[in-house]
């Protein structure tokens, strides 16, 4: 049976999840303002609240989580043959591509710039949870059997957008990642800055963090990363 847990210290009092809530579980303190899930009994443990949730305070637990199965890649080709439809990927041009190249270059600039400006130094935190949360849409990742196979597996997924090799030392459990090419490193250059020490390679890097950190199962910590033609990170287990 699904249970709600609810950290009242990080509760806004923005009601967002009183609002979506398709079996009204949750009521809202008339003094203090904050969440409080009255009527727990009538959780389905759909986790809509869990994830609207801006303070990421609430908790929806003794529930199996399903894996988005659609969007393992293998799933897909199977999907596909079904249908007896091509992918639209197969359908894009290369004037399509470098339009949609220029319009996310624009759009990432402006992401650094936001969250620099809203968080300050504490933008770092973005990009890790960002990490996680973007580990749920890479299912296949979850497959590996070990780190090897899940650095070999995200190799892999991201090839069109960059390409790396990696090692793992055994006896600290440190991960090596050197990126060869990056299209985040062309972006950053064009505006006049280092690759690997920019503000957008910042969030990217501890967006890995945050990736392996879920993946594996292990919390890692970002070491200091190294710019320059090949840029590189290095990131330490941690308690």
């Amino acid at each position: 049976m699904p249970t709600v847990s609810i950290e009242t210290k990080g509760c806004r009092s923005c009601s967002l999840c009183h609002d979506i809530c398709p079996t009204d579980v949750f009521d809202i303190d008339a003094t203090e303002g904050i969440a409080i899930a009255a009527r727990p009994g009538d959780c389905i443990g759909c986790t809509s609240c869990e994830y609207i949730c801006p303070s990421r305070c609430l908790k929806v637990n003794d529930i199996e989580r399903q894996r988005p199965f659609h969007r393992i890649e293998e799933n897909a080709n199977i999907v596909a043959k079904f249908l007896q439809q091509t992918p639209i990927t197969s359908a894009l041009s290369a004037e399509d591509i470098q339009e949609a190249l220029q319009d996310v270059a624009v759009r990432l600039n402006a992401l650094g710039d936001s969250v620099t400006e809203t968080m300050g130094r504490g933008n770092k935190v973005v990009g890790r949870r960002a990490g996680k949360l973007s580990a749920a849409h890479l299912p296949e990742m979850y497959e590996g059997r070990d780190l090897h196979e899940v650095l070999e597996r995200l190799r892999y997924r991201f090839a069109g957008s960059f390409s790396f090799h990696s090692e793992a030392t055994s006896a600290d459990g440190r991960i090596g990642i050197h990126f060869d090419s990056c299209a985040l490193a062309n972006v950053v250059k064009k505006r006049g800055q280092e690759p690997g020490r920019a503000v957008l390679c910042m969030l990217f890097h501890e967006f890995w963090a945050g990736l392996l950190s879920e993946f594996t199962h292990q919390q890692y910590a970002l070491e200091a990363p190294h710019g320059g033609p090949v840029c590189s990170l290095r990131l330490k287990p941690r308690d």
